[in-house]
């Protein structure tokens, strides 16, 4: 099929070079037509804007279809991978996957949601499970994206989907989550932002919980570099909000796991406020004016202070049985605090997902799977760990 003289699919070009397949991208974009294949793989152009491509309708046409039968469209690849998964397609049933790969900003996640929603409409979804395997993104992309700029909900982790059926039906699912980008909670570039649930928190949370988590002014943290949203933002980060609470719900946390989960949060915060300076005998502290995050943090961490000072000022090996205690230096008083935030960030994402793979988990025996990979690309160079 042509559409304007431009081929659907680049692999029938004669010339099949770097100009020519920009050639037909670009003619194909001017046209609103954001998908093109090349052979099996599809190329997506990100529109930045609304297409009409995506409704009921839309989706309908790409139920069992000839792929030469309809423009090139995601529909079409989450319908041929289901049909081949069950076997429909020349070969037995075998298990497939989709990698989804693009710069920051190209689509991939709102790619992946789109799939997803597809291969449950194919798999006639209506229970309970299938409704939960499409609603835990919010809580996905709450803790695991951030704004970038290039994009404003930028994944900033890659992700492995499993989706085990038996027969024609999803029975279960399972996420597996890698490179979930902690530096980021101590760092971010000029025009970014932290990870978006620290803002959403601090926007939808009552004044009644922020002092039970004890939560300040938000221009007061250093990890979100002192700065916060515009009105309009903030009431947006209100009813994100609103939306986390909910998926937090349906995955089945308890209401002090929820709490003890915002604690944590607010302890981060606390942690990247505590500054060091060096007394007269070259030891090195904490400064007077940081003493009370030292104090909040170790409230919201639930440990005792002084342990926690000693994490951060001095280091404890053990040799022959005899501990030795070398004390930092000021950078690396630094790093402790930093490499802290970090790691506790990792392991409330973790457990986020484990707690979502206890939900989804299949009861029954699964006869074939259908993968989803979404590769995590980052927005520029980054060289921290």
């Amino acid at each position: 099929m042509m559409e304007g003289n431009l081929p659907e699919d680049l692999a029938n070009l004669s010339e099949l070079d770097e100009k020519s397949l920009l050639e037909v991208l670009t003619g194909r974009f001017t046209q609103n037509l954001i998908y093109t294949y090349i052979g099996d793989i599809l190329v997506a152009i990100n529109p930045f804007k609304y297409l009409s491509i995506y409704e009921k309708a839309v989706s309908e046409g790409y139920k069992c279809h000839e792929k030469k039968s309809l423009p090139p469209h995601i529909f079409a690849v989450a319908d041929r991978a289901y049909q081949s998964m069950l076997g429909r397609l020349a070969t037995g049933p075998k298990n497939q996957c989709i990698v989804i790969s693009g710069e920051s900003g190209a689509g991939k996640t709102e790619s992946t949601k789109l799939l997803l929603r597809h291969i449950m409409e194919l798999c006639k979804a209506n229970s309970q499970l299938e409704q939960q395997i499409l609603q835990v993104n919010p809580l996905l992309e709450a803790f695991g994206n951030a704004q970038t700029v290039m994009n404003d909900n930028s994944s900033r982790f890659g992700k492995y989907i499993q989706l085990r059926f038996q027969n024609s039906s999803v029975k279960g699912a399972k996420i597996n989550e890698y490179l979930l980008e902690k530096s980021r909670v101590v760092h971010q570039d000029e025009g970014e932002q932290n990870f978006h649930i620290f803002y959403f928190m601090l926007a939808g949370i009552s004044a009644e919980d922020k002092e039970i988590y004890g939560l300040l002014d938000p221009t007061r943290y250093r990890y979100l570099n002192g700065r916060f949203g515009q009105d309009d933002i903030v009431q947006t980060w209100r009813v994100k909000y609103a939306e986390v609470c909910n998926a937090m719900d349906m995955v089945g946390f308890e209401e002090q796991e929820k709490v003890d989960m915002m604690t944590i949060l607010a302890g981060i915060l606390s942690l990247g406020n505590i500054t060091f300076e060096t007394t007269d005998s070259d030891a090195l502290k904490v400064s007077e004016a940081s003493r009370g995050w030292l104090k909040a943090t170790a409230g919201q961490f639930g440990v005792q202070e002084e342990d926690l000072l000693k994490s951060l000022t001095c280091t404890t090996s053990m040799t022959r049985g005899e501990a030795i205690q070398r004390l930092h230096n000021q950078q690396q008083a630094e790093d402790a605090r930093d490499s802290i935030a970090k790691v506790a960030y990792g392991r409330v994402f973790g457990w986020i997902v484990s707690k979502i793979n206890e939900l989804l988990a299949p009861k029954v025996d699964c006869d074939v799977e259908l993968n989803e990979i979404e590769v995590c690309k980052k927005s520029r160079p980054q060289f921290r760990t």
